[in-house]
């Protein structure tokens, strides 16, 4: 949050004095979040995020863009993206009260807009872990969301990360061909 300060000089018969200084707080009228539904993924998971956009003031805004950048991270000399938008997933809930679907105009980044902010909204969506997740013990994805409209007014950012499964993901199949074999 940000701070301002103010404070009041008074002149008089060439006397001047000055008051205290009160700090006051700006606080943030649109605020987001971002979960993910589980914590954990395994190769070829999906995962259901849910953002949710509080409107905390009595100005409400019609037209607001979420870009998510799926994980992106950098690799080399390039990027990689370890999750893919699982098409048509997008729902939208203004006060609790499913809403039509906002408009996906790009899969990557996934990009909707047309998102109005008036008191709670949740926009819900699924993405699919895909080749470029890091797999080992350690790997993490992290995705953020990023929240604009077309005045430049807003701008915010929401994070959250999801881990790999520490299981592994291995199994066996014995057979034997043939099955039945002639006496000797």
């Amino acid at each position: 949050m940000a701070t301002f300060t103010n404070q009041a000089t008074l002149s008089y018969n060439n006397t001047t004095t000055t008051s205290n200084i009160v700090t006051g707080e700006i606080v943030e009228v649109l605020s987001a979040t971002k979960t993910a539904l589980t914590d954990t993924y395994r190769a070829g998971d999906t995962v259901t995020y849910v953002v949710s956009i509080v409107n905390s003031g009595s100005v409400s805004y019609s037209d607001l863009t979420l870009v998510d950048n799926l994980g992106e991270y950098t690799f080399g000399m390039g990027t990689r993206v370890p999750l893919t938008y699982v098409t048509g997933s997008v729902h939208y809930f203004l006060d609790g009260v499913l809403q039509p679907a906002p408009t996906v105009i790009d899969e990557q980044p996934l990009t909707i807009t047309g998102i109005p902010a008036m008191g709670n909204t949740l926009v819900i969506y699924q993405a699919r872990i895909n080749e470029f997740a890091p797999v080992d013990t350690d790997g993490s994805i992290t995705n953020t969301v990023r929240i604009t409209n077309d005045a430049d007014t807003i701008d915010i950012t929401a994070s959250t990360t999801i881990f790999s499964e520490d299981s592994v993901l291995l199994s066996i199949t014995k057979s034997i061909s043939p099955s039945t074999i002639p006496e000797n």
